[in-house]
C-alpha cells in the first residue's frame, strides 16, 4: 500500500509540475506544498492507515489542481458541503461516528474551501500598455513644411504616426451650399504621400475620403481603433488654434475618452485650456514643435495670383502643384 501511493503522489507531482512552472511563481509555491504533503506519503504503510494516505492525498491536490473560474452557485455549493464536512469531522471527534473519518473529513473540507478561493471571479486585468500611436489629420490643401515639422515632432514622443487626408471637414464648410470647392481628395492624397516621403513609422490614411458626407474625427478614431490592438495609446495632434475650439467638436467627450490631445503650439495662439477641457488636464500633451509662420490658405493664393508656391512646400510638391495646374482657378475662399 505504501509503494502504490508512493507512486501516485510523484505521478501527481510530476504531472502537475510543467503547468506549475507556466503559471509563474505563485503556481511554483503551490507546488512546493503539494508536493511536500505528497512526500508525506513516503512514510512506510503500516504507519499509515489507507484513510490517513487517502486523507493526504486529497489534501495534496487541493494545492496540485486548483479550480478555475466558477460561478456563484458552484462556490455556494462547494462551500456548503466543506462546512458540512467540517462539522462531521467534529463530531468525529466527539465519538459519535468512527474517529478514523476525521482526517478524511477535515481533507475533504480542507480541499473544497481551497478550491472555492481558487475558483474565485478575478477582475480583467487591462491590457498592457502597447505602442503610442498618433492622428494627425487635415485637409493638406496643400501640405506644407508647417505640417511637415509637426510630423518630425509626433514623431519624436510616437512609436507610430498616421496622418489621415480629411474627405469633408465640418469647420471648413462655406457658402449657400454649405460647401467651398476645394482640391479634389487624390490630389491631395497625393501631396501628403510627398510631403511625408522619408519619415519612418508614418502611414498616410485615405479613410475618410471613402465616407460620403461630412468627415467626423470621432467616426475616424473609432474606426481606426477598432483596427488595431486592446492597449494601443492613442493621441490626437492637434494645433493651439483648433485646440480652443475642441469643446466645439461633435462628441468631444467621446474623443477625449479615446485618445490624449496632443496640442502644437501655432503663432498668435495660446495652449491655455478651453474652460470645458479644464477636467481633463491629465488628457492633454503639450508638442514641443517649431512655431513657423506659414499656412496653406497663404500658398493658394499665392499660386491663385499667378506666383509660386515657393519654399513653404518642398520641392517635390511644388512640381505637383505646377504640373497638375492646382490653385490656378480664382478662389471660392478659404479651404
Amino acid at each position: 500500500m505504501g509503494t502504490a501511493a508512493l507512486l501516485l503522489g510523484l505521478a501527481s507531482a510530476v504531472a502537475c509540475l510543467p503547468l506549475r512552472i507556466r503559471k509563474g511563481q505563485v503556481r511554483v509555491v503551490q507546488f512546493g506544498l503539494g508536493a511536500a504533503l505528497c512526500m508525506l506519503l513516503l512514510v512506510p504503510g503500516d504507519a499509515l492507515s489507507i484513510v490517513h494516505m487517502i486523507s493526504l492525498l486529497v489534501a495534496a491536490c487541493a494545492f496540485l489542481l486548483p479550480m478555475q473560474a466558477a460561478p456563484f452557485r458552484s462556490r455556494a455549493g462547494m462551500l456548503i458541503a466543506a462546512a458540512v464536512l467540517a462539522i462531521l469531522s467534529l463530531i468525529a471527534m466527539l465519538d459519535v461516528l468512527d474517529k478514523g473519518l476525521v482526517w478524511l473529513f477535515v481533507s475533504g473540507a480542507f480541499f473544497l474551501a481551497l478550491q472555492v478561493f481558487h475558483s474565485r471571479l478575478r477582475p480583467e486585468k487591462p491590457p498592457p500598455p502597447g505602442q503610442r500611436v498618433c492622428v494627425f489629420g487635415g485637409t493638406f490643401d496643400p501640405f506644407h513644411r508647417g505640417h511637415r515639422a509637426l510630423c518630425e515632432a509626433a514623431l519624436r514622443v510616437n512609436d507610430r504616426l498616421l496622418v489621415v487626408v480629411a474627405g469633408s471637414a465640418p469647420h471648413k464648410f462655406l457658402g449657400e451650399e454649405g460647401t467651398v470647392d476645394r482640391t479634389p481628395f487624390h490630389h491631395r492624397v497625393a501631396m501628403t504621400r510627398l510631403g511625408v516621403e522619408g519619415l519612418p513609422r508614418t502611414e498616410v490614411l485615405e479613410l475618410e475620403g471613402r465616407r460620403a458626407g461630412a468627415s467626423y474625427t470621432v467616426d475616424t478614431l473609432a474606426s481606426l481603433t477598432a483596427s488595431y490592438p486592446a492597449g494601443t495609446r492613442w493621441r490626437l495632434l492637434v494645433g493651439a488654434d483648433m485646440f480652443q475650439d475642441f469643446p466645439t467638436w461633435r462628441e468631444w467627450e467621446a474623443i477625449i475618452d479615446r485618445v490624449t490631445l496632443l496640442v502644437a503650439r501655432r503663432p498668435g495662439h495660446a495652449l491655455d485650456s478651453p474652460p470645458a477641457l479644464e477636467p481633463f488636464a491629465d488628457k492633454i500633451l503639450g508638442l514641443e514643435a517649431p512655431e513657423l509662420e506659414v499656412s496653406s490658405t497663404a500658398v493658394r493664393e499665392r499660386v491663385g495670383g499667378g506666383g509660386e508656391a515657393g519654399n513653404n512646400v518642398p520641392p517635390a510638391i511644388r512640381a505637383y502643384i505646377r504640373d497638375h495646374g492646382l490653385y490656378r482657378e480664382p478662389l471660392a475662399g478659404p479651404r
